[in-house]
Order: structure tokens, then C-alpha cells, then sequence
């Protein structure tokens, strides 16, 4: 059985992802970093969101940090944000915020 956990895949493996893990750490949500078979970012997150047990999946590349939600059409994610320690970080809430079931931070 899978580990309940949001999958999150770094489209380049040097970038750091600290701030969107201590987001999702804060809300008590586990994560898990994994690979994706997809090139485009938010391919990627659907694809994690898919396989995600908790049905939520994060990519982030050099610019932006993508968060998906298994429900949605694929090239409709739930949020698209800059890949800054603010924005990684209140995505990351918001992804655990997702699988709660409670509201939104929004100053993303």
C-alpha cells in the first residue's frame, strides 16, 4: 500500500525546494520527491497528482512551481506560482490545505 503522501518532482534535480517542503511539513502533510516521465511542467504535476495517493501533485522547475489536483482537466492546475521562498512556501501550504479540505492561503 502506498504511503498517503503529496508527490512533488523537480524538473531539474539541483533546484531547491526547501521552502515548498517546510510549507507542506507546517500544515502536516507528508511529501515525497519523485520522477516524472513528463518534460513539461505542468504535465508533470498531473501525472504526480495521479499517482499520488492523496490525489495532489507538485513540479517545479527553474521560474515556476506548478500545483495539480488529480480531478482537474490536465492543462488546468490549481496553481501556478513564481519559484520564490514565499511562494514555494504558501504553495506548499496550500497543497496540504488541498488534501484537508480547508481553505486557501491566498497571497500566493
Amino acid at each position: 500500500m502506498n504511503r498517503p503522501t503529496i508527490y512533488v518532482t523537480k524538473m531539474t534535480p539541483s533546484i531547491d525546494i526547501d521552502y515548498l517542503l517546510y510549507g507542506m511539513e507546517e500544515e502536516g502533510i507528508p511529501s515525497e520527491t519523485r520522477e516524472s516521465t513528463r518534460k513539461e511542467l505542468i504535465s508533470a504535476a498531473f501525472e504526480q497528482a495521479i499517482k499520488s495517493p492523496l490525489g495532489v501533485g507538485i513540479s517545479v522547475d527553474e521560474k515556476k512551481v506548478v500545483l495539480h489536483f488529480k480531478n482537474l482537466p490536465e492543462q488546468e492546475p490549481l496553481f501556478v506560482v513564481t519559484n520564490e521562498p514565499e511562494s514555494m512556501m504558501i504553495l506548499g501550504q496550500n497543497a496540504a490545505r488541498l488534501v484537508k479540505c480547508i481553505p486557501f492561503k491566498l497571497d500566493v
